[in-house]
């Protein structure tokens, strides 16, 4: 199996260096290339054409946030962890919605960080417990009267799906607990996030969640 491609985004040189150290004592993560600013983590995706990004939401010339819709406009298929110190309900709505597939706080453990690229280049989501608390807390007030619940319908089976992405399932797993094959799962995930107009699965989760599709038992626990 190749080895994961990543770009780290952050202004703080020492964080850089010392995230690099944690992360290429794994022989299946390489570091491709390091950015200081939005600019060059858009200019390093371009070049270096990683598989995952880390990427600081906080950032000398631009919003992070900003960035990633930028990076994603560019190339789709980059998977982009949020590694940040804020924790607010605004921060983490902007960043999912921009199309984040991970939301992780800067004092995560280096084992955990490690396991969330591995997670994420596989095709899953991540979000630190406490952002998930968060999101799910924010999810579950709008899904008690303040959501317009109106909209497409779902067969069984997509219900199902979206019950296996809220507990962290990927594209193999979700496959294989729905007797599908890979191609004709890409082809139903792609027809559930069209019905909820999104286009990663943290925004499928929230979006399925408040609109009531799923429950507060099919949250991840972790």
């Amino acid at each position: 199996m190749a080895a994961i491609r990543l770009v780290i985004a952050d202004d703080h040189t020492l964080f850089r260096n010392g995230l690099r150290a944690v992360l290429e004592r794994h022989a299946d993560i390489v570091v491709v290339g390091e950015a200081e600013d939005a600019a060059s983590a858009v200019r390093l995706t371009r070049e270096a054409q990683p598989d995952v990004i880390l990427l600081d939401l906080r950032l000398p010339d631009r919003s992070g946030v900003e960035a990633v819709g930028e990076i994603l406009a560019e190339r789709p298929a980059v998977k982009i962890i949020a590694l940040t110190m804020y924790d607010d309900e605004e921060t983490i709505a902007a960043a999912l919605q921009a199309g984040v597939q991970g939301y992780l706080l800067k004092r995560q453990r280096a084992d955990e960080l490690i396991q969330a690229v591995q997670a994420v280049a596989a095709g899953g989501a991540v979000l630190n417990p406490a952002v998930a608390a968060r999101v799910w807390g924010q999810y579950r007030r709008l899904a008690d009267g303040q959501v317009d619940t109106a909209g497409p319908s779902f067969s069984e089976q997509e219900h199902a799906a979206l019950r296996l992405l809220a507990a962290g399932q990927n594209n193999r797993q979700i496959a294989e607990n729905l007797h599908l094959s890979r191609p004709a799962t890409e082809d139903l995930l792609a027809n559930v996030y069209r019905k909820l107009g999104v286009h990663t699965r943290p925004q499928a989760v929230a979006a399925a969640f408040g609109r009531g599709l799923i429950g507060q038992d099919n949250r991840p626990t972790s």
